[in-house]
């Protein structure tokens, strides 16, 4: 049996309890129900890190969300290298930085990009590989990066709940799939056939640094995004 994505599962469960629990638990639930249903519509992207580091068992939840995303078929396409090691990310943050000035690597055969994605156009400061205490590094085999998707957003909404920050960085490709790709992908252990397609960066938030609405890129009108057939 496929598995349901636990997140907005949990939404649903969440109202429900709200309208059926007594008044004082309800008021209660329905906050937190209230949080949930904002976090599912404008999950922000944190641009800004403290070096803290991520509690071990909120990490287990993190990667536990992935790991039970939805998939087609229930194929599970995907492989998760979670580096926490400060040494080796800050060795990567570097690296990425004079990848970026080379400009980027060829994408992956088989996964339909031809460009890179895009310096995003908000305003104040912007977080990049290096600058968390976590990295998860997300394979899948070519063709399934949908189901990789929802994995990601899966770790990445249980991150949020958990009250932590992240961000995904599809610009990693240009590192890890450039002229030292058999380097990283033996360090990461990346199964034979599939791809590094990105990373989801995970700390605390620096609060101090960075806030979600100012720092935040507009959203496309769904006049441009959305089309309803009646």
């Amino acid at each position: 049996m496929k598995k349901l994505n636990f997140f907005f599962a949990a939404a649903a469960v969440a109202l429900t309890a709200c309208q059926q629990a007594p008044a004082p638990q309800a008021e209660a639930e329905c906050a937190d129900c209230k949080a949930m249903l904002q976090l599912i519509e404008d999950i922000p992207t944190t641009q800004a890190f403290l070096t803290d580091a991520v509690d071990e068992a909120d990490l287990q939840r993190i990667v536990n969300a992935g790991v039970n995303a939805p998939s087609a078929l229930n194929q599970q396409p995907w492989h998760f290298s979670v580096v926490t090691n400060a040494d080796e990310i800050k060795q990567m943050g570097e690296a990425m930085k004079a990848a970026m000035q080379n400009g980027p690597a060829p994408a992956p055969k088989g996964d339909g990009k031809d460009d890179a994605p895009k310096p995003p156009t908000a305003s104040g400061p912007h977080s990049g590989l290096g600058d968390s205490p976590v990295v998860i590094v997300i394979s899948c085999k070519p063709g399934n990066e949908l189901d990789a998707g929802l994995a990601v957003q899966n770790m990445n909404a249980m991150a949020h709940l958990l009250g932590y920050g992240t961000k995904i960085a599809s610009s990693v490709n240009m590192l890890f799939n450039g002229e030292n790709k058999d380097e990283y992908y033996a360090k990461f252990q990346v199964p034979e056939g599939m791809n590094i397609t990105t990373a989801l960066l995970v700390g605390k938030m620096d609060t101090e640094k960075w806030d979600a609405t100012t720092s935040a890129t507009p959203r496309k009108p769904q006049t441009e995004t959305v089309t309803t057939v009646k």
